[in-house]
């Protein structure tokens, strides 16, 4: 009789070893795209398409195959490809250093040696373009927990101009992920997230000892006093969605004092 087990351990062997062997090769052709970009080759949109569908592919089945970081490398690379807005000359060695990482993590299972994997993280290039060449920001980490949309393009490109390295969670499980893994510095939520609401998940967060010092900003459209707002923890700040909510963001950035000189 055969062992279920030992059956189950061995596909597991086997799919891990589908993952390195693909995800070496995608990466691999990554880097020939960039050459071709390099070389005047090939259209600029269509690499991206290209690039963006095999970082998600390994960005979702790392963690799965027992590479989370190089998951979350994966993930970082997304949200720098959205940063920057594409793929262009001037950000080809950035996105050559992610790859390069990812490599050498696929390569060595993930062996960092003494290394810690946040500093590692916050070495990779942000995609950011400042706009204030005389406003200089600590080193801020921010994770937006948004829906896709107009709005959260907005903030992401009010806190990049600000130098702030963003990062985005698309529901309330993945953020819980990203934040334990770089442990930001900032995190905004949106009060209406899935599968549990931006409140909710403040909460786990504080609850988390690592996570539990992180200023937290919750973006909702109820009236300050609701009972949806009430109990919440005391690093939790409210901000209602209306027109000069930017402004208020503004505030609370500066009475945290993230910024090391202002305009």
């Amino acid at each position: 009789m055969f062992d279920v087990d030992d059956v189950s351990e061995g596909i597991l062997v086997r799919l891990r070893q589908e993952f390195i062997e693909t995800a070496s090769d995608q990466l691999e052709d990554i880097d020939g795209k960039l050459d071709q970009l390099d070389s005047g080759q090939g259209k600029a949109e269509e690499i991206l398409l290209s690039v963006q569908r095999d970082i998600h592919n390994i960005k979702g089945q790392g963690p799965t195959f027992g590479f989370p970081l190089t998951g979350r490398v994966a993930h970082m690379l997304e949200d720098y490809l959205i940063n920057a807005g594409g793929i262009g000359a001037e950000n080809i060695a950035d996105i050559r250093i992610y790859l390069g990482l990812m490599v050498n993590l696929i390569a060595t299972a993930e062996s960092i040696g003494e290394d810690d994997p946040q500093n590692l993280l916050k070495t990779l290039p942000t995609g950011q373009e400042k706009a204030f060449s005389d406003q200089h920001a600590h080193d801020v980490t921010v994770l937006l927990v948004m829906p896709a949309g107009l709005q959260r393009k907005m903030m992401a490109k009010e806190l990049l101009s600000c130098g702030f390295r963003v990062m985005r969670a698309y529901d309330c499980v993945e953020a819980l992920s990203v934040a334990v893994d770089i442990t930001p510095d900032i995190v905004f939520i949106n009060y209406d997230m899935v599968p549990f609401t931006g409140r909710e998940l403040s909460k786990v967060l504080v609850s988390v000892d690592t996570l539990s010092d992180i200023h937290i900003v919750l973006l909702t459209s109820y009236e300050a006093g609701d009972e949806h707002l009430q109990d919440l923890p005391d690093n939790v700040s409210v901000v209602k969605k209306q027109q000069d909510f930017t402004e208020a963001i503004g505030e609370l950035l500066i009475k945290w004092g993230v910024f090391g000189k202002l305009a």
